[in-house]
């Protein structure tokens, strides 16, 4: 279990405060949701976004609201049980169904594999994009943009219309969807063909048929075996051709090795460059160089584990949780 949430010294405009403290509380705000980096980035030094965040979430939580976190005060007992609450429910919400590696939105990075798993991502969530006969990038990003406002504004965030990795949105439709994976899993395990229109989404017949005639069992398969997020293994399964979907079945069944020379290079380079490295990045672009190192340290670790012959569910974890 992880220890609850502590601070060295006083937090607060009129204090001086630790430049740990400062940096880590950022770091779990952000996570809740409260404290958006400014231009100049999420640094250890206090600033006002970080005093504004702490209020923002001592009245979300019915607590005074003084921009103040003493050591041993209620904002700090509060701050740790709402961790060890989302924890414990992160441990159940199974499997991680977003994992961008870009931003989203107008003008964003939109990276295409990215802005194909958003867009059906949205749609199983019920806000499916509204597509035109304009074939204009910029259209496409507009469209898309909308669709994240929509769910936005139901899930009580911040009405922008885009998203970034690890950030409120994402998470909030990670939440939204890992129980419905999970259930899918749980209850049409081995089935060959999509539900049908009853039973996770109720109300959204139509769109719960085309999310599940788009996502096939297989993919969740891959996903749990190979340990990542639901649409990254969609889009590796929809790249392979049929031998290579063939193998890989195998693998998972556990009557064939994988190891053929050229598979085994192709599926060790995508899980390392379009997988793992995309996803340190994203720490690193929020949660700095530190973290990142540890979690390029393990991704290097796991593509040279890969490479030398270790099964695939097996390989060393990807370090995307010591921030």
């Amino acid at each position: 279990m992880k220890p609850p949430f502590k601070l060295n010294a006083t937090l607060g405009r009129a204090y001086n405060t630790d430049p740990d403290d400062v940096l880590r509380t950022k770091q779990v705000l952000s996570k809740l949701g409260h404290f958006e980096a400014p231009s100049y980035g999420m640094t250890e030094y206090p600033d006002e976004p970080l005093f504004q965040g702490i209020e923002t979430f001592q009245e979300r939580h019915g607590l005074r609201r003084d921009g103040v976190m003493k050591r041993d005060g209620e904002t700090v007992a509060k701050l740790g049980q709402v961790l060890a609450e989302q924890s414990l429910d992160e441990t159940k919400a199974s499997p991680n169904v977003l994992g961008l590696s870009g931003e989203i939105g107008l003008g964003r990075a939109n990276k295409p594999h990215d802005v194909f798993a958003l867009s059906q991502a949205l749609a199983w969530a019920g806000f499916p994009t509204q597509p035109t006969r304009a074939s204009e990038a910029n259209q496409r990003e507009a469209e898309l943009s909308d669709a994240i406002k929509g769910f936005q504004k139901s899930a009580g965030l911040k009405v922008d219309g885009w998203l970034r990795p690890y950030g409120e949105t994402e998470e909030a439709l990670n939440r939204t969807l890992a129980p419905k994976a999970q259930e899918f899993l749980s209850s049409h395990e081995g089935a060959d063909a999509p539900p049908g229109k009853a039973g996770l989404m109720p109300g959204h017949g139509e769109q719960q048929a085309m999310a599940f005639a788009l996502i096939p069992p297989i993919a969740y398969a891959v996903a749990e075996f190979f340990g990542i997020s639901l649409l990254a293994a969609w889009v590796w399964w929809q790249s392979m051709d049929s031998a290579q979907q063939e193998q890989i079945k195998k693998q998972m069944a556990g009557t064939g090795s994988g190891d053929s020379n050229g598979d085994r290079e192709e599926q060790c380079d995508y899980l390392h460059y379009e997988v793992d490295t995309p996803r340190c990045k994203a720490i690193s672009e929020k949660y700095g160089s530190q973290a990142a190192q540890r979690c390029y340290k393990t991704a290097n670790d796991r593509y040279a584990a890969c490479l030398a012959g270790v099964p695939l569910n097996q390989l060393p974890p990807l370090d995307t949780w010591n921030h």
